[in-house]
Formats: C-alpha cells, sequence, structure tokens
C-alpha cells in the first residue's frame, strides 16, 4: 500500500471504512509517504467526494440537515493512522518480517496520525463520526478449506476457485471464523492507537460502542448532550427494544466511565449534565414498559418491572456489565444531593409514567441495597453542590 497513490489508498481503504465493504489492508504508509499524500490530496477530487458524498449519506440518518463535509488533511491522517494499527494485525505481518523496532516505529506512526486536535466544532465532530462510523464493525474473515487430500487456511483472504470446485468430488468443507473488534483492535499493539483515535470522535463512542472498546471520556464528549438533536440521536441508539441485558449493556458502559469521571477533577456542570443524561435514559427504561391500559388508567398499576428483575437478579450479580447498578441506582443516589437532578423534568404530568417510576425507583433500592446507594451518592457530594434554588439551577442537558 505505501507505494499506491492518495487516489488508491482512497478507493480501496477510505471508501469502504465509511460506505461500507472489503477495506484492503497492505503495508503500512510511513510519515514520508504520508507527507507526499497531503500534497496530492487536493488533485484527488473525484475520490474525496465520493468519500464525502458517503459521509452525507451515513450522517442523512442522524440529523435532519447534515452539514457540508469536505475530505480534509486531518480526515487523511486519522484514515491512515486506523491503516496502520489494521496492519499490525494483518495476517501476512509474519511474511512482512517485522521486526520488534519496526513493530515500534508503525505503531509510533500511527499514533502521530491519530493524535490531531480534539474539536467540539459540531461540523468536524460529525465528519470525524462519519468517517469512522463503522469502526467498531470491521471484521476479518478467516477462511478454513479443507479437501480429501488437505485443507489450507486464507485469514482475511478468498480461497482460489480451484480449491473450491468439485464440492461433493472432492469432499470439499468450508469453515467461516469471524475476528472481531476484540481480536483487531484492542490487543497490546492496536489499543492505544485506537484509544487516542476514539477521543477524536466522542459521538461515535456513545453511539456505537464496543465491550471491548475504551472507555468514552466524558470530559471530552459531554458537550454533545448540550445539542437537542444529536443528545436525541444518542438516546435513540442507546435505549433500543430487545432482550433486557442488551437494552442495558450500552447505557451501562457509559455509567461505568462516569465513574472513573468521577475520580478525576470534572467541572460541576459536565457532572451535572451527565447525571441528566443518565437519568433520561432511566426514564426511557420506564417508558418502554409502559402498556396502552397504564395510558388509560386511573390509577396505573404498580407492577414490578421484568427490566430490573432480570438485570438485577441476584444469581446473575457476576454477570452483570460494569457500571449496571450506578445506572440504575443513580436517581436514587441523587435524590439525597439534588431531588430536582434526580428526577427527569415533565415525569409528573404523566400519571402513568410517574407511577412506573415510583415503582422502578422502589425495586432498584431492593435489588441493589441501600448501601450501594449511599456509596454512589458519597462520591457524588465530591462533586455537586447540594440543591440550588430554581433561580440558579443552570441548564444540564438541552432539551426540545
Amino acid at each position: 500500500m505505501a507505494k499506491d497513490s492518495v487516489r488508491d489508498f482512497l478507493t480501496r481503504f477510505v471508501q469502504p471504512l465509511v460506505a461500507g465493504g472489503e477495506v484492503h489492508v497492505g503495508a503500512p504508509i510511513p510519515a514520508t509517504t504520508v507527507d507526499e499524500w497531503l500534497t496530492q490530496l487536493p488533485a484527488a477530487s473525484v475520490e474525496t467526494n465520493a468519500v464525502d458524498d458517503a459521509r452525507t449519506t451515513v450522517l442523512a440518518t442522524l440529523v435532519v440537515r447534515p452539514p457540508p463535509v469536505l475530505f480534509e488533511d486531518e480526515d487523511l491522517q486519522l484514515a491512515i493512522g486506523l491503516h496502520n494499527a489494521l496492519f499490525l494485525v494483518h495476517p501476512r505481518l509474519d511474511a512482512w518480517t517485522v521486526r520488534d523496532k519496526q513493530r515500534r516505529r508503525i505503531i509510533d506512526t500511527a499514533l502521530a496520525q491519530v493524535s490531531q486536535p480534539l474539536s467540539r466544532q459540531r461540523a468536524r465532530v460529525l465528519a470525524r463520526h462519519a468517517l469512522l462510523h463503522n469502526i467498531f464493525r470491521l471484521t476479518r474473515s478467516d477462511i478454513t478449506i479443507s479437501w480429501w487430500t488437505g485443507h489450507a487456511r486464507f485469514a482475511g483472504q478468498q480461497p482460489p476457485r480451484r480449491l473450491t470446485a468439485w464440492k461433493g468430488l472432492r469432499r470439499v468443507h468450508q469453515e467461516i471464523a469471524v475476528v472481531d473488534f476484540d481480536e483487531l483492535l484492542a490487543v497490546p499493539d492496536t489499543a492505544p492507537v485506537i484509544a487516542t483515535l476514539l477521543r477524536r470522535t466522542p459521538l461515535t463512542q456513545l453511539l456505537d460502542s464496543h465491550p471491548g472498546a475504551p472507555p468514552v471520556h466524558w470530559e471530552d464528549a459531554v458537550f454533545l448532550l448540550r445539542d437537542a438533536e444529536l443528545a436525541r440521536a444518542i438516546t435513540h441508539a442507546l435505549v433500543t427494544p430487545g432482550a433486557a441485558r442488551d437494552q442495558v449493556a450500552g447505557p451501562a458502559r457509559l455509567a461505568a466511565a462516569f465513574e472513573q469521571m468521577l475520580e478525576r477533577a470534572p467541572d460541576e456542570a459536565d457532572v451535572r449534565a451527565v447525571c441528566a443524561f443518565l437519568v433520561h435514559l432511566d426514564a426511557l427504561f420506564c417508558f418502554g414498559e409502559l402498556s396502552p391500559r397504564d395510558w388509560v388508567a386511573a390509577q396505573p398499576a404498580q407492577v414490578r418491572s421484568p427490566l430490573l428483575a432480570t438485570v438485577l437478579a441476584a444469581d446473575s450479580a457476576s454477570q452483570r456489565p460494569r457500571g449496571l447498578q450506578t445506572l440504575l441506582a443513580l436517581p436514587s443516589a441523587l435524590a439525597q444531593i439534588d431531588p430536582q437532578l434526580a428526577t427527569p423534568p415533565g415525569i409528573a404530568s404523566s400519571p402513568a409514567l410517574l407511577a412506573r417510576w415510583r415503582g422502578h425507583r422502589a425495586q432498584t433500592v431492593e435489588l441493589v441495597s441501600d448501601a450501594v446507594i449511599d456509596a454512589i451518592a458519597a462520591r457524588l457530594r465530591r462533586h455537586l453542590r447540594p440543591a440550588l434554588a430554581a433561580g440558579d439551577q443552570a441548564p444540564v442537558v438541552a432539551s426540545d
């Protein structure tokens, strides 16, 4: 790949990275080639326009009016950094006789490429997400072909057609093993590069994280919660129908990152914003359990939540995702410090939703215990002042 032009790289790697398809990973791209490609980029307008059209298509499902996106130098460098990280787990790495010193140089180059400035500019944040939105879906298919006289393995490549011909006569058998994010981008060589890269695209982490991905650094991402359209898109992506454990998996990861945030020295306004966001997710769990009968009943039934009963069951405590208890117990802990922050705005206007909310809170206290809630409240007190007067409250999360 290092001998190819920037046009080849855009077509073979960047375009399928954005639009989906087969991403081609070749030899590492050295810093000298990167400098050459940056000078060639303005002449690759056909290829960059194709990438930008694909990015606009991605953003059209996220925001009503996608901003104009223009493939810039930093986009190329982010893509090159990801490419070089993927080279480190290339199945033909041994054939290239990469020594430890060379491996270290590749890692350093990749880190330099992905260490672009952090940005809170909306258009730039969206453009980066559109470029990297598939990063958690990158996989490699390893195919093993066996026949009557032998077998062969093809990692990330299609086997020759001659090996799959005459399947019945030659007793050809094919097995496909899919290598996902954990084995590609969460291994020791690639993890530092990917952690640095993901900090440059916090929207991607909030919308579509992976259990093996590094936790979101909330101080870099909290500004997204103050954008009403993006905050809505994030909540819709996080709280989706499905099995109970799947419903809470993404929110629990963000709550675990919030636990790490509390160990640092964040601004109080940022802590309040994340608290309000997590409390809102708890309210959506309540909303998802309402039935049509609840909306018309004069006195909504006080039924136990099947979601809470499943994910907080005592016999599955060892299987709970990290952050789950903080996520579900946060409203009860906040009630000891700031009751206004502990209750989603407007929930009292719906008797059915309010009844379900109170039922969730009582059931959570029963399942996680007062000691856990008190411990969360103690950590929050280090960052939150006691309840303020209504006129002194600052907006924490954008609303419609």
